[in-house]
């Protein structure tokens, strides 16, 4: 019984021993498993997120100046138009701008106008535009943007317009309505450049009588925004 003693003695020295030291184990990994105070502790979430992106160049508060050409094509079969011009923009914000154009324009006989002229010495009865200015108001409908490469990403706007003005015709001045359709590029935070279709209604002075004339003309423009634009 005395020999006993010490061997029970060895072995419960030893169960103290394996026991703290799986306590030890236990307590470094649970220690591995704390996070640092400087961290935040994430939340797991079930909630749909949505990330929505603003302009990448405000337009809020901004002036614009751009050039135009266009092209006539519905002008006298008899004769071929086009005109220059240029445009100033307030944008008050990402949906609307005012503004003011000012075009000139350039007539010249056609190949059907040409003929005519060459065989029976006619001009063509036309009452022909030289120059315009109007106002108008700008409303922006869809803004998005277009991959061109796999690091170049060009904004876009599509837009509708309603312009009144004057038109200088050669037979005199009259009143004229514009309604443009098109879209606007943004090219960094300053260039801008546009395409569309603008139609001009308003009554011309023939022989025969007045006639009322709509023209379709299909333009490119290129301008500069100054200022860097409000965030809000």
């Amino acid at each position: 019984m005395k020999r006993l003693l010490p061997v029970l003695l060895v072995l419960s020295l030893s169960a103290f021993a394996a026991e703290d030291e799986a306590k030890s184990e236990l307590s470094q990994k649970l220690d591995s498993l704390n996070i640092p105070s400087d961290k935040v502790t994430p939340v797991l979430s079930q909630d749909k997120l949505y990330a929505v992106n603003t302009r990448y160049s405000s337009l809020n508060k901004r002036h614009e100046i751009t050039i135009s050409g266009a092209n006539n094509f519905t002008s006298d079969s008899h004769l071929t138009t086009r005109n220059s011009g240029a445009t100033y923009r307030f944008h008050i914000n990402s949906k609307w701008s005012i503004g003011m154009r000012y075009s000139h324009y350039f007539n010249e006989l056609s190949g059907a106008g040409e003929k005519l002229f060459e065989s029976k010495e006619l001009l063509p009865d036309s009452d022909y535009a030289l120059k315009s200015t109007e106002g108008f108001v700008n409303f922006n409908t869809v803004y998005g943007k277009l991959r061109l490469t796999r690091d170049t990403i060009v904004y876009f706007d599509q837009y509708i317009s309603l312009g009144y003005g004057d038109i200088a015709l050669s037979r005199g001045e009259t009143k004229m309505a514009t309604v443009d359709l098109g879209f606007a590029f943004w090219l960094g935070k300053h260039a801008s450049s546009r395409i569309g279709l603008r139609n001009e209604f308003y009554e011309q002075e023939k022989i025969n009588g007045p006639e009322n004339v709509q023209n379709a003309l299909g333009y490119v423009e290129f301008g500069y925004l100054f200022g860097e634009g409000a965030r809000i």
